[in-house]
């Protein structure tokens, strides 16, 4: 018996040992076969590479794809490098450095995107096997095979729409080469800054920022494996749109991360324990001072085209303050703080440089995209009186001592088809006044006789020169404001500018400085420069816009400081100004409606002129802006203005020694010191005919003499 069962037990032993030997057998035969395979594909693979890249005519040479530039977004800035906007087309991207990519976010893209980038050579060979099984048993394209470095190639050189065999072999041959040509590191670095993450974002920068608003060297580990799980699909997988599935990608590359040993497992668990915390906007879709950037772009693409200014990577520094912005805001803001109240617009620009430091061009950017500082043409009032009183003393006449008198007038001259009739706001006269006198009470009757004397080709000339852009006509109502086209507020502070510049104009400026991605100057502002008006006239004109200030139309203006303005009204109070300005800065504030022609009669219980809101406005926003520069009076030119003791008027009056208000001196005089209320400058004249002959006529008392008499009292206190 106990032979026999060693018998069957060696038997079944050696039965067992064959069937081992054949069960190892077929294992081997099961492995060697497709490691063959494997081997002999590789090195055909390789070969083939190698000889495709070498001598075959018809696929891509990588030195041929020559330099790609990406697209990459426009930064716009303020003066104190703060960021005001991005300027991008289809394709929002910041191309970055690799030192400023974070390990742990390679790492990611690596483990979820291409787990064997670092063995490979450009091509996963094992991959495309794997892929082409699970397609072959699926019967459909299930997996794909594209290497970072397939993808990279595929997105800079080919077209991706093309999903052609030749276009993957195309892919698999440049793929091969970058690899020859740049380390692993340089290659995923130029991946990251490609790739597509959605929500327009390009590369890791406009990535990290679109759903973090952070730097990418700031993401966390939970933050990197997001991003790293969105360009498989970045609709599938967005965060804003589908947070659930974001999740759920985010934690299976966290998982993917911890098997291939890029991250501990404490790590691991605490990353997948963080919930999704996004930022509440991305900071692309947010633009501080919209109106400020909407002029910006306007400019840029002037100047580059739209190409460049959305693709380009400019990086365009402004004259833009932003404490001044916050300031002008403000103002506005809490004075015009009722529902149904009108607009404002407020340009600011700095004397001695041209650069615009505030711009206000609205108060809601949503509900109304017209910039109302510089896209607006609003008739202005009694602030283009200045230009007259400019173009009267560059004629040589002497405004302490002219007299006209006001009084309703009824002009004629040849080629008028109907009279020219003028009264004040009120029909309050003050018989025979000086140019001064009519100054600080913005007497219409007497600036259109003005007008008529100094001509309205001249006023217009003056406007220009100053700084005044849009089309005039040279009508003499333009002494008064009437304009067929109107100006903008950016054009008065403009002009006004160039009366606190000592007569000198400069071309304002809001683009200080545009750069490309790499820091190289592209442009920068050289405003230009033109001796305007004389120095003397200028600081002439300040004198007596200074005494508006203090005791004329504009008193609510007073910033306990030296300054000069002119208020502005037009009829049925439709818009109301006040062009001011100091040594340092020439503000322009405009309040109106600019839906349409909307008098302005009851607003707060008041009617609206140039005194009251616009001049509340710029007193509220230039009393702390000029405190930023010393405090400091205009400076008196060397050469004094000379007067023309024979200057001649067709409309100037003798004055007697019980009508008039003046001083025979050429000083400031004393006697002017009636403070006017704000409403006096509201504009009441018809608009005459464009034709200026030189030889005006009327009915008014004429003087041929230049006689000037001592200085009496001063006129009454007027009520308009």
């Amino acid at each position: 018996m106990r032979t026999g069962r060693e018998r069957r037990s060696s038997r079944v032993r050696r039965a067992r040992a064959v069937r081992r030997r054949r069960t190892v057998i077929i294992i081997c035969v099961i492995v060697a076969i497709p490691l063959i395979t494997l081997g002999a594909l590789a090195g055909l693979l390789l070969v083939g590479l190698h000889t495709v890249a070498a001598v075959q005519q018809d696929l891509p040479s990588l030195e041929a794809q020559g330099e790609v530039k990406l697209a990459e977004t426009t930064q716009i800035f303020a003066a104190d490098g703060t960021l005001l906007a991005y300027l991008h087309g289809e394709e929002n991207r910041t191309v970055i450095s690799g030192k400023e990519i974070p390990d742990i976010l390679r790492y990611a893209v690596v483990a979820i995107e291409d787990e064997r980038y670092y063995s490979h050579s450009g091509v996963d060979l094992e991959g495309l096997l794997r892929a082409f099984f699970a397609n072959v048993r699926a019967q459909r394209v299930d997996q794909g095979f594209s290497t970072i470095t397939m993808q990279l190639v595929g997105n800079l050189y080919l077209d991706r729409t093309d999903i052609s065999l030749t276009r993957k072999w195309n892919e698999m041959a440049l793929a091969w080469q970058m690899e020859r040509k740049y380390s692993k590191n340089e290659i995923l670095d130029m991946y990251l800054n490609t790739v597509y993450f959605g929500s327009n974002a390009y590369g890791v920068e406009a990535a990290a920022r679109t759903y973090f608003n952070k730097d990418p060297k700031d993401l966390t580990l939970a933050e990197a494996a997001l991003l790293a799980g969105l360009p498989q699909a970045p609709s599938i997988y967005s965060p804003r749109s589908h947070p659930e599935k974001a999740l759920e990608r985010r934690n299976t590359v966290l998982a993917k991360m911890y098997e291939l040993g890029y991250i501990t497992r404490s790590e691991y668990l605490q990353a997948m324990a963080e919930p999704l915390k996004l930022a509440p906007y991305s900071p692309y879709t947010k633009v501080e001072e919209p109106y400020v950037v909407a002029y910006v772009r306007k400019l840029l693409i002037s100047m580059f085209g739209e190409q460049r200014v959305f693709a380009g990577g400019l990086r365009v520094e402004t004259t833009i303050d932003p404490d001044y912005q916050k300031l002008a805001e403000e103002a506005i803001a809490s004075t015009l703080d009722q529902p149904g109240d009108p607009s404002a617009a407020l340009v600011c620009i700095e004397t001695k440089t041209g650069y615009i430091k505030a711009m206000v061009g609205g108060s809601d950017y949503d509900s109304s995209k017209f910039n109302l500082a510089v896209q607006a043409k609003r008739q202005p009032g009694s602030a283009f009186k200045t230009f007259c009183l400019v173009a009267a003393l560059e004629k040589g006449m002497d405004p302490y001592n002219t007299y006209y008198e006001s009084m309703p007038v009824s002009l004629t001259y040849p080629g008028a088809p109907e009279p020219w009739k003028v009264k004040t706001y009120g029909n309050v006269y003050y018989g025979i006044s000086s140019v001064v006198e009519a100054t600080l009470r913005s007497d219409n009757t007497v600036y259109a006789q003005m007008a008529l004397d100094v001509g309205a080709e001249h006023i217009v000339d003056v406007a220009h020169r100053m700084g005044i852009t849009s089309e005039l006509n040279a009508d003499p109502a333009i002494a008064l404001g009437g304009l067929r086209v109107g100006v903008s507020p950016l054009e008065m502070a403009s002009a006004y500018a160039t009366l606190a510049n000592g007569g000198e104009h400069i071309e304002p400026t809001i683009i200080l400085r545009v750069k490309d991605a790499n820091g190289k100057v592209l442009w920068e502002a050289k405003p230009k420069r033109t001796q305007a008006i004389s120095a003397a006239v200028a600081y002439e004109v300040t004198r007596i816009l200074e005494m508006n200030i203090q005791r004329g139309t504009g008193t609510k203006a007073n910033i306990d400081r030296p300054a000069a303005g002119k208020t502005g009204t037009t009829t049925e109070w439709r818009d109301a100004w006040f062009c001011g300005y100091t040594p340092h800065l020439s503000t322009t504030v405009w309040v109106g409606h600019p839906e349409a022609q909307i008098s302005m009669d009851n607003v707060h219980g008041i009617r609206v002129t140039g005194g009251s809101f616009p001049a509340i406005i710029w007193q509220k926003f230039m009393y702390e802006a000029d405190r930023k520069y010393p405090e400091e009076d205009f400076r008196e030119p060397q050469v004094k203005i000379q007067y023309d003791r024979f200057f001649r008027s067709n409309y100037q009056v003798v004055p007697t020694s019980t009508t008039i208000s003046t001083t025979t001196t050429t000083s400031v005089p004393e006697t002017v010191s009636t403070t006017f209320p704000e409403t006096s400058d509201t504009t009441a004249s018809s608009l005459p005919p464009s034709t200026l002959p030189p030889s005006p006529t009327t009915t008014l008392p004429r003087s041929t003499t230049t006689t000037r008499p001592p200085s009496p009292p001063g006129p009454p206190q007027t009520n308009f």
